[in-house]
């Protein structure tokens, strides 16, 4: 177990510190793919909604150069009136973009008005027909010369003085229609289905639809992650709920730069502005209030919406549990790996130490060897005589003499002193015993003659 875990130990340390490089490379390889993939969406979606807007202000020209409506400004010709009429409700009935296609008198009376209504264009009556001179969308548009378009803000449908319900997003397009002699006789125009465009928004992106907002200029949200705090600029007492005033630090890196990316308190913010007039096109700053004028003529770059998106920290989070949990199997093939490769060196390593001391062992055993063979030829020669001479002393003494115990004693002693010469030189095998306070070789349990088999 010591060696296992001095070899395991230091491998899962290592092999830690090899994942946790891997995984930090991973979600930071993660999260600039996720940036940069936001930055690719939000620009999607700002090429949406300028499409939206051309393809508006083109159907708008097109219905303003009808022939018939200037051959009706010309001789007030009632069946050519109806013409028109019919012209435009089957205009509005195929595209389905627009909750009202209009054209206004010099004075903003309504004298054509299709309603959209339940996928069906309607003709409204005459007498349901409404003096719209003093909204402002009527007077802004009427102010332009022949050839400009006016696009109102983006904001919600007011029907007899009040905010249209369900509500009814909405963006205006006009432009001025004149007659044959260049006098100006009224304006058409449309009032385009805010939600299309909204909904072109959310088809571009279907999976991200709920992570962008669309802001307007003064930081307003027009579609918002809170339904609650849209349109806040139409109500008195929503005039706060703006990402400008809630969030002011946000918006001032969003409202002085076109397009970016930034980090706040971990939120990643990529954002984008839609620049909404064209030339030629002409916006104002509108009104909340059903009959007051705008209190300003928008151009350029004054009038714009922002697209904003957040990846909140919540979902960077939530990207690194998945990237660890598809690690996961991984992480167990690699444990699992470094037990067995712990195992298999600790095996070797006590294996190779088991060796060692084996190979001491008879390295100690030769040298035994060795030394007894040594021992043994130096103590032969003299142990040879010793036996001799004793041998001849003891056929020449008498037995009843006191000198014969004493020379067989030596001739005994000798005789013993050789089986040990021959025990030692037939050694075979290393073996000790205690002696004192240490070891010696154990001659007799060592020697051939008691043991044929190598310890």
């Amino acid at each position: 177990m010591k060696k296992f875990l001095l070899f395991f130990l230091p491998l899962l340390i290592l092999l830690f510190v090899i994942i946790l490089g891997f995984l930090f490379q991973e979600v930071k390889s993660q999260k600039t793919i996720l940036k940069a993939k936001e930055k690719e969406n939000i620009e999607i979606l700002r090429r949406v909604a300028n499409d939206d807007i051309e393809s508006v202000v083109s159907d708008l020209f097109f219905l303003s150069v009808n022939p018939l409506l200037h051959q009706m400004l010309d001789n007030n010709n009632s069946v050519v009136l109806n013409k028109v009429k019919d012209d435009f409700r089957t205009f509005c009935s195929n595209s389905k973009l627009f909750d009202q296609i209009r054209f206004l008198d010099e004075k903003g009376m309504e004298q054509i008005r299709i309603n959209f209504n339940e996928n069906q264009s309607i003709i409204v009556p005459d007498d349901k027909l409404q003096n719209k001179g003093k909204r402002y969308y009527f007077a802004d548009t009427f102010a332009l010369k022949p050839g400009r378009i006016f696009m109102s803000p983006f904001d919600l449908n007011i029907e007899h003085g009040r905010i249209e319900q369900p509500l009814k997003p909405m963006i205006r397009f006009g432009t001025p229609i004149v007659d044959l002699n260049g006098r100006k006789r009224g304006i058409v125009l449309l009032n385009y289905l805010g939600r299309n465009l909204i909904n072109n928004l959310n088809q571009a992106l279907p999976d991200s639809k709920d992570s962008f907002a669309l802001l307007n200029s003064n930081g307003y949200w027009l579609k918002g992650p809170i339904a609650e705090d849209e349109w806040g600029f139409m109500y008195d007492n929503r005039k706060d709920r703006s990402l400008a005033k809630q969030f002011p630090e946000i918006w001032k890196k969003i409202s002085i730069q076109n397009d970016g990316q930034f980090t706040i308190n971990h939120d990643i913010y990529t954002f984008a502005t839609v620049y909404l007039l064209n030339r030629g096109m002409l916006s104002s700053t509108g009104s909340g209030t059903a009959f007051k004028p705008s209190s300003s003529v928008l151009s350029g770059k004054n009038s714009h919406w922002k697209i904003v998106s957040v990846i909140t920290k919540e979902q960077l989070k939530a990207q690194k549990r998945a990237i660890l949990l598809g690690w996961l199997p991984y992480l167990a093939v690699f444990f699992l790996g470094t037990v067995l490769l712990s195992l298999v060196l600790s095996f070797a390593a006590k294996q190779r130490e088991l060796a060692m001391k084996e190979r001491l062992k008879r390295e100690k055993f030769q040298g035994v060897l060795e030394m007894t063979g040594a021992v043994c030829h130096e103590i032969n020669q003299p142990l040879a005589a010793i036996s001799g001479y004793s041998e001849l002393l003891l056929l020449d003494t008498p037995e009843n003499k006191q000198e014969y115990k004493s020379i067989k004693a030596i001739f005994d002693q000798s005789q013993r002193v050789g089986m040990i010469t021959k025990k030692l030189m037939t050694i075979t095998q290393y073996k000790t015993k205690d002696y004192l306070k240490g070891k010696i070789i154990d001659i007799d349990a060592a020697s051939d003659e008691n043991n044929t088999d190598i310890d």
